[in-house]
């Protein structure tokens, strides 16, 4: 938001503050300040002259020499332009200004000199295009600069728009007037909501329904009005506050908004169809042309302002075009109102349509200005060139009239609230100031809110500690350390857990890390068919792809793994998230879960099953690794079933009887789905389940004095059926109680053409380690045998 230095001069004696003081009142105690500058400063050497003599350059056909004197000097200037004659006043840029970039130097233009240059209206930022040099009115005083001329000698604020999202008072000058004479301790001389305006009797003809869609709605015919330019000082207002000019009536509607903060709308009486108003809500389909030269289509629900049946205006938004004031126009409606900010915000949210209404509407007004407005209104309207207006009474109504908030607190709580002790009577002359009406008994407060500041701003008695704390400065307050006992912060096993996973997964063996948004789209809901029937619709509106919470942390590991496929040779990649549940239709909330999901990328080709065998045992020995790291070597992997997983690649993890975690190659019809062109290898843990089983167990020691003996090892080749599971067999290894045996695991699974079609060679390797004395020949045959025969016992076919 940009504010006028020279118009809140209007209201407050700025000018008799230091502007430092000023700039460091409005930074600690309002709001920030994005920027601060002199407008158009570039263009105070740019003064204006008079042609005393104008001749045809020696040198040069399509140039001119001129002489021009500001009244107290002469200069000589070569010009192309072909529109100036001797006598007429124009703007004069001297040696060393900048226009568009480029400096303007004393100079010669074939063997003439040329001590400056003529000025278009382009050339000092008041049109976008110009056909020659800008003529000045014949009575124009010489030798000043345009900066004076136009008005435009002001220093501009820019006021961070973030820092007053809850202050719709200071988005006007005069509000902002009135906060920076409380702080600063000066008068405020004007009250421009106090016009004195006088109405012609009746309404001619205007009436409004009352609505429940709008705090305040008021209308009032005004006539005899002549569309032309504004005057210089309203002109320049709008200009350095970034709004175009547009004529003396449109005008008025925009300086008031920048004046008072109050949006208002001027319809033409004579393209209205009817006489009565009201605001209402669009149906689903609804269009008509709006000021921007668009027509939208309207959802439901919009608030619109009707004139009879026909909407003329996107209430608190834009108006219509068909209903604008134009040069032809005669009479006209005047509107004043205040919307829901709710409806505003619905409206600009549907439409994608912020105006600077639009802006301050969705802030919260009151509606206690929408009659002071008209008649400030008709004051201007008089002020720039409308003399003789007839104003008839207006018509509407009010529903929030009689609102009034009123806050009881003590000075006690302010005191404990500051941080500081802070009298009554400073308390009383602080809130005073603001524009509190503050009535006191003992140390108690009964405080009225003013009507500028009621509506959201101040409502609570927190709302006091605020505007006291920001005007006596919060560097005022002394910065303290907080008294509190230190203590052992309570043990969160869980987030340690998490942590241990996280540095074993990432350092040990080279995962990276990934965040997904816990939304999810119907397909998504249907990978992990356990969990398809707990999904969880998100209530407000969302694109399909987001339409629901998330119940598998899959989804979006896939989703990642094929944006890198094309990328990286090699995609391991994992997320700690929540998954959500909703069981049945009831009050209960969702239930959330909390997974660790791995996904390791394979790097070979779909078709490449041994190798991708590999991969998955792999994963699987990762996920082993990372049970031993979490000192928790008792699980067992045994054969399930997931629908998600290829019905031959698919395995669960147990430990304490209680299943942990799930392994397995995603199934080729959702790699199909989420178009992934290598085969996908998913593991999950349910970390609820594992920080139990690690409270349990993870703190028992399994340590085991190294032996003083080497270590042997033994491998087994079996032929089973490509279907066969292999963790039978090593289980069954494991029954036997084989004191030397260490561990039991598949070294390599082996197909082709030697073992025959439908078979596969399964290696085993068995860790031996004996604590007592070195293995001896005889000992090693004499387990090969045992194991052998456990094998042929079995119906395990040797190799």
């Amino acid at each position: 938001m940009k504010l006028s230095v020279d118009w809140l001069n209007d209201f407050t004696p700025l000018s008799q503050i230091p502007f430092e003081t000023v700039l460091e009142k409005i930074n600690t105690s309002i709001c920030e300040i994005d920027d601060v500058e002199e407008f158009k400063s570039h263009l105070s050497s740019v003064i204006t002259v008079k042609i005393k003599s104008l001749e045809k350059h020696p040198n040069a056909e399509k140039l001119q020499t001129t002489i021009a004197t500001d009244g107290n000097k002469d200069y000589q200037i070569v010009t192309a332009a072909t529109n100036v004659n001797v006598g007429d006043i124009v703007p004069l840029a001297l040696p060393g200004t900048k226009l568009d970039g480029k400096e303007i130097l004393d100079s010669e233009l074939r063997g003439v000199r040329s001590q400056g240059m003529y000025c278009s209206e382009k050339e000092l930022g008041m049109a976008l295009e110009s056909s020659g040099v800008l003529i000045l009115p014949k009575e124009t005083t010489l030798g000043i600069s345009v900066r004076k001329l136009f008005l435009w000698e002001d220093t501009i604020l820019t006021i961070d728009n973030k820092s007053i999202t809850h202050r719709p008072d200071l988005w006007n000058h005069f509000g902002f007037a009135r906060e920076l004479a409380s702080q600063l301790k000066i008068p405020l001389n004007s009250f421009p909501l106090e016009s004195d305006t006088k109405w012609e009797s009746g309404n001619q003809g205007l009436t409004v329904k009352t609505s429940e869609h709008a705090h305040a709605y008021y209308v009032c015919a005004i006539q005899n009005v002549n569309i032309t330019n504004s005057i210089p000082k309203i002109k320049s207002r709008l200009e350095k506050c970034g709004i175009r000019s547009i004529n003396n009536v449109v005008d008025v509607s925009n300086y008031l908004l920048l004046e008072l903060g109050q949006p208002t709308h001027f319809f033409d009486r004579s393209k209205l169809e009817a006489t009565s108003f009201i605001v209402s809500k669009s149906k689903e389909g609804t269009s008509f042309a709006l000021l921007d030269d668009t027509s939208p289509s309207l959802p439901e629900n919009i608030i619109l302002i009707q004139n009879g049946n026909t909407p003329v205006a996107l209430a608190g938004v834009m108006g219509g075009k068909d209903s604008a004031v134009t040069d032809s126009t005669k009479e006209i409606v005047m509107e004043s109102a205040v919307f829901k900010r709710e409806d505003v915000r619905y409206t600009i949210r549907k439409t994608n349509i912020r105006t600077e209404s639009a802006v301050r509407y969705e802030k919260g007004l009151d509606s206690y200005t929408c009659l002071p407005v008209i008649k400030r209104a008709v004051q201007l309207l008089i002020e720039n060139g409308n003399p003789n207006v007839k104003v008839f009474e207006p018509q509407g109504f009010n529903h929030t009239e009689s609102k009034a908030v009123t806050i009881n607190t003590n000075l006690s709580f302010l005191r404990h609230k500051l941080g500081k002790k802070i009298s009554l009577q400073e308390v009383t002359d602080i809130l005073q100031r603001l524009g509190f009406i503050v009535t006191t008994q003992d140390e108690t407060l009964s405080v009225v809110v003013p009507k500028y500041r009621q509506n959201y701003d101040v409502t609570i008695p927190e709302d006091l500690v605020e505007e006291i704390g920001r005007t006596i400065g919060y560097a005022s307050i002394r910065t303290e350390a907080l008294s509190m006992a230190v203590e052992t912060p309570i043990r969160n096993p869980l987030r340690e857990l998490e942590r241990r996973v996280k540095q074993f997964l990432a350092l040990e063996v080279g995962f990276n890390e990934v965040y997904n948004y816990s939304f999810a789209s119907a397909s998504d809901a249907k990978l992990e068919v356990a969990y398809t029937e707990s999904s969880l619709k998100i209530a407000n509106e969302m694109p399909e792809d987001h339409a629901l919470l998330r119940t598998s942390l899959y989804p979006g590991l896939i989703k990642q793994a094929k944006l890198n496929q094309d990328r990286f040779d090699s995609v391991k990649l994992f997320e700690l998230g929540r998954t959500y549940h909703k069981e049945g239709k009831g009050s209960e909330l969702a239930e959330e879960k909390r997974w660790l999901s791995i996904l390791s990328l394979s790097k070979q080709k779909p078709t490449d099953l041994t190798s991708i065998e590999q991969e998955f045992l792999g994963l699987r020995e990762t996920l082993s690794e990372l049970f031993f790291y979490l000192n928790l070597p008792k699980f067992l992997w045994s054969k399930q079933t997931r629908s998600h997983f290829h019905p031959n690649a698919s395995l669960a993890l147990h430990y304490d009887g209680k299943e942990v975690a799930e392994l397995g190659i995603l199934h080729t019809r959702f790699s199909d789905l989420y178009d992934v062109k290598r085969r996908v290898i998913l593991a999950k843990i349910n970390m609820e389940v594992l920080v139990e089983i690690w409270e349990n167990h993870g703190r028992n020691s399994h340590f085991i004095p190294p032996s003083h003996f080497p270590q042997g090892q033994l491998d087994l080749s079996l032929l089973m059926n490509e279907s066969d599971p292999t963790e039978p067999f090593a289980n069954l290894v494991k029954t036997l109680n084989i004191p030397e045996l260490e561990s039991v695991f598949v070294q390599t699974i082996f197909q082709g053409e030697s073992v025959g079609e439908g078979k596969k060679s399964v290696t085993y390797r068995f860790r031996l380690m004996s604590y007592d004395k070195t293995f001896t020949q005889d000992r090693f045959k004499e387990l090969s045998d045992s194991l052998v025969t456990a094998a042929k016992d079995n119906g395990y076919t040797l190799r």
